[in-house]
């Protein structure tokens, strides 16, 4: 009788385990669910660096590519911002186990151009073109993050330089040079744009780019010398400087520049000369 009892006992005891068991595990999975439900299955998990590289036998090349593949993998269209921040996690692993991840790079420029992300991309291109001396395509990404995101034309033009060096084709040389000379008209006084545009057209091999370069610089010149005149005005009138024809009407120049590159000259609410389209010159610069 003693040994049913027991017999029972053992029986009710187990029972009362899996059903505990059973508790335990469902309450985990729900926790879990709860946690990471909005997050798609592939950023769901990062491990430390450590372990990631441990995983790939120790090989860091390796570990960063089962990343990347799980990177590449993500369906970005219907990720939430969560996700994105996650990702530019995991892609920051990337560049740690391998800087010269081409996929991650890539990937990092196209995915990562939300104001927030953008310190992410910078980091990743930073040292995907430091680990990638003959690749001017990171520094190009790079330096347009600098001049469309971080508003900084000069530290974009910058980058555009170091990277004209690595180009292989000479179309893809000049591309780089002719951009960084716009990037550098915006991002420097004029008559300080002019000196580097100039210094650009010496290194450049002679031809019809070097004369573009110089026809950029010597409009360049043109402009600081209109704003000059611009400065000079005021203070002999008093007023600031409304149309560049004004400075035709006072005597000051013969007549309007002519811009080589059809774009023209106006004047700005400020009073200073600048660079203006068409429909500024016709209203500005009192030709109409």
């Amino acid at each position: 009788m003693s040994i049913r009892i027991s017999a029972l006992g053992v029986h009710h005891s187990t029972y009362l385990c899996l059903i505990a068991l059973l508790l335990y595990l469902g309450s985990v999975a729900a926790l879990s669910h709860a946690r990471i439900s909005h997050v798609s299955r592939e950023l769901a998990v990062r491990l430390p660096l450590a372990a990631q590289v441990m995983l790939a036998g120790g090989d860091r090349y390796l570990a960063a590519n089962m990343l990347g593949i799980r990177v590449l993998v993500v369906e970005t269209f219907r990720m939430s911002p969560q996700e994105f921040d996650i990702q530019a996690r995991l892609q920051k692993d990337v560049s740690w186990l391998n800087p010269a991840h081409q996929d991650n790079y890539y990937i990092a420029a196209a995915i990562l151009s939300e104001p927030r992300l953008v310190p992410a991309a910078q980091d990743i291109l930073r040292r995907a073109a430091d680990a990638r001396p003959d690749d001017w395509a990171p520094l190009f990404y790079y330096g347009f993050n600098r001049y469309h995101f971080e508003r900084n034309p000069a530290a974009g033009a910058a980058a555009l330089l170091e990277a004209v060096p690595r180009a292989q084709d000479q179309q893809d040389r000049w591309a780089l040079e002719n951009l960084a000379a716009k990037w550098i008209e915006r991002g420097y006084r004029s008559a300080e744009a002019a000196r580097l545009v100039e210094g650009m057209a010496r290194s450049s091999p002679p031809g019809g780019f070097r004369r573009y370069l110089e026809v950029r610089a010597k409009r360049l010149r043109d402009l600081d010398e209109l704003k000059g005149l611009a400065a000079e005005y005021q203070q002999r009138f008093g007023r600031k400087l409304e149309r560049i024809g004004d400075l035709v009407a006072a005597g000051m120049i013969p007549g309007v520049p002519a811009d080589p590159l059809g774009v023209g000259y106006a004047v700005d609410d400020a009073g200073e000369p600048v660079f203006g389209g068409p429909a500024a010159v016709g209203r500005n610069s009192g030709t109409n």
